[in-house]
C-alpha cells in the first residue's frame, strides 16, 4: 500500500488543473480554470498548452485522433479541439432544449458515443443534476431517462460498457442500469468528485474534501482508503484521476487547488480507455 511519501509531482504551472486524462498518444491532457487546454509529458515533465477554450475547463476526454473533448463549465458546453489546429469550437451545446447547467465530466464508451455529467447548481440542497448521451460521431446530446442525481461529478465507463458515477452531494458512487441507478459505495463525510475503473473491475475515486483517494473493490461495499493528504501538501483539492504509463500501473492525480499533477503507483493497473 502506498504512503503520501510514495506521491510525486509529475508536472507543475498548470492553472489550478481539475480534469486529467491519457490521450492515445501516452500523453496526460489537463484543463485550466481560464480555459487553457495542456499537454503533458509524464515522464520529462513538460507542458505544453495546446488550446484554451476560453471558458472553465472540467473533465475531458480524447478520442482516437486525438481531439479533446471538454466540459466547459463557464461556457455550459461540450468544447472540441482539433489535435492539428488547436482550434476549439462547439461540438454540443446548450441550445435551450438540452439546457445544460454545469457539464462537468466526458467518457466515451465502446460504441463512440459519449456521455457527460451535467452537474446543476452547485448547492448541496438541490437535486438537479443528469447524464447525457451525445450519438457516435456527435449531434445533439440527449438526457438519460434518470431521476436527478445529486450533483453527478466524475463518471467512467467500464470495459463492459457499463456507466459508473459519482454524486458528490449524496456522496455515493452509482452504476446506471436497465431500470435506472444502482448504488455501488458510499463515502459519508466526503466530496467525491474523480473515478477511474482498475483491471480488476474496482474503482479507484478521489475525494476534493478531504483530501482523500480510496479504492472500492469490484463488489462495491466499504471503500478502503488508500491516501490521505492531511495539509493538502501534495494534491489539495484533489479532483480527477486517470491512470497511465506503458502498463497503466501510474495513478495521475489533478487538483484544483494547486498547480500540479501528480502521481503515484497504487500496485493495481488501469482498465484500458476507449478511443473512437
Amino acid at each position: 500500500m502506498p504512503s503520501m511519501e510514495d506521491v510525486r509531482t509529475i508536472a507543475t504551472g498548470l492553472d489550478h488543473p481539475e480534469g486529467v486524462a491519457l490521450g492515445s498518444d501516452g500523453m496526460l491532457y489537463a484543463g485550466g480554470e481560464a480555459g487553457q487546454i495542456y499537454r503533458v509529458d509524464p515522464d520529462s515533465g513538460d507542458v505544453e498548452q495546446i488550446a484554451s477554450t476560453g471558458g472553465f475547463v472540467l473533465g475531458l476526454c480524447l478520442d482516437a485522433a486525438g481531439a479533446v473533448y471538454v466540459c466547459d463549465a463557464a461556457l455550459a458546453e461540450i468544447v472540441r479541439v482539433d489535435p492539428a489546429s488547436g482550434a476549439a469550437e462547439t461540438w454540443s451545446g446548450s441550445d435551450g432544449a438540452a439546457g445544460f447547467v454545469c457539464p462537468n465530466w466526458p467518457a466515451f464508451a465502446p460504441d463512440g458515443s459519449l456521455y457527460f455529467s451535467d452537474s446543476g447548481p452547485e448547492d448541496p440542497d438541490l437535486v438537479d443534476g443528469r447524464i447525457f448521451r451525445v450519438p457516435p460521431g456527435g449531434g445533439d446530446a440527449e438526457a438519460l431517462d434518470l431521476p436527478p442525481l445529486h450533483f453527478p461529478n466524475g463518471l467512467a465507463v467500464r470495459p463492459d460498457g457499463k456507466l459508473v458515477v459519482l454524486e458528490s452531494f449524496t456522496p455515493r458512487l452509482i452504476a446506471i442500469v436497465a431500470n435506472g441507478i444502482e448504488e455501488i459505495a458510499t463515502f459519508p463525510g466526503t466530496v467525491p468528485d474523480g473515478v477511474a475503473v482498475d483491471a480488476e473491475g474496482g474503482y479507484v475515486v478521489s475525494a476534493y474534501y478531504p483530501y482523500h483517494v480510496y479504492r472500492v473493490p469490484a463488489s462495491g461495499g466499504t471503500p478502503e482508503l488508500v491516501l490521505h493528504d492531511v495539509f493538502g501538501m501534495r494534491f489539495p483539492m484533489p479532483t480527477n484521476v486517470c491512470f497511465f504509463g506503458p502498463r497503466l500501473t501510474s495513478l495521475a492525480i489533478a487538483s484544483l487547488g494547486g498547480h500540479a499533477l501528480t502521481a503515484v503507483e497504487l500496485g493495481i493497473a488501469g482498465a484500458p480507455l476507449f478511443y473512437p
